[in-house]
């Protein structure tokens, strides 16, 4: 996985002009776990926090939150934003791996949000058994997954991100979704691991967690260039899935 910590790093680079702070796209993405984790929870672990909109909305609203972020310049990002803007609840950011990041505390709800997929089987399947080991037993793991149907059927989608041209590809043969950034110093390209939910439930076997929830996620239209927030999850981007313990 060493085109990672390059490709997130490269992205904010790209596109640091559309990193505005926390909007009312993560106040509805809060709201989302929320109301899917269906109990009440004080306590967020967030990996893959990114610049950490999320983690600071929730911590805004008193959730006390560990958000782990490998890039430097996304910390740095995060950082910036903690500095400025009142929180009620704790924000503990951490730069790290968190396939290896060693975590001294456990959590009532485990979110990783768009981009789970980052590695392989095993990757994943190693990385499922750490989540528990960071669950609290009443807790729950909610998980953002890409769907193979959806990232099939625009293989070959072109778009502008800003100025920065952008491709969608699938690799077929390891069901992975493509997404490369084009610009003058070349490209870079993010590879993401598809799951149908019984890929999922065989991934979970060996381990002590179990699928008890799928919400399907919404869906982008490249012909009309409309956003469908709400579809079937035979037209799904990702599906959010619920994960407890056994």
């Amino acid at each position: 996985m060493e085109w990672v910590k390059n490709f997130y790093d490269k992205q904010f680079q790209l596109y640091k002009d559309g990193f505005k702070g926390p909007n009312e796209e993560h106040e509805e993405i809060l709201t989302k776990i929320e109301t899917f984790a269906s109990r009440p929870f004080q306590s967020i672990l967030e990996l893959g926090a990114g610049g950490g909109e999320f983690a600071i909305t929730a911590a805004k609203k008193g959730y006390d939150v560990t958000a782990v972020e490998l890039v430097t310049s996304r910390i740095d990002y995060m950082k910036k934003l903690k500095s400025e803007l009142r929180l009620i609840g704790d924000l503990e950011i951490i730069e790290g791996d968190f396939y290896k990041v060693e975590l001294d505390k456990s959590f009532d709800v485990i979110c990783y949000i768009d981009g789970f997929v980052i590695g392989d089987d095993q990757d994943q399947h190693k990385l499922l058994k750490r989540l528990s080991n960071w669950l609290k037993p009443d807790g729950c793991i909610l998980i953002d997954i890409y769907t193979p149907w959806y990232w099939a059927s625009v293989a070959g989608q072109k778009m502008r991100t800003g100025s920065t041209l952008r491709k969608y590809d699938f690799d077929f043969m390891n069901c992975r979704m493509l997404d490369t950034w084009f610009d003058e110093d070349g490209k870079v390209t993010q590879s993401l691991r598809c799951y149908s939910p019984q890929d999922l439930k065989m991934l979970l076997e060996n381990t002590d967690l179990m699928l008890v929830d799928i919400k399907p996620g919404g869906a982008m239209n490249y012909k009309t260039w409309e956003y469908h927030e709400n579809v079937d999850l035979n037209e799904a981007m990702s599906y959010m899935v619920k994960l407890v313990k056994k």
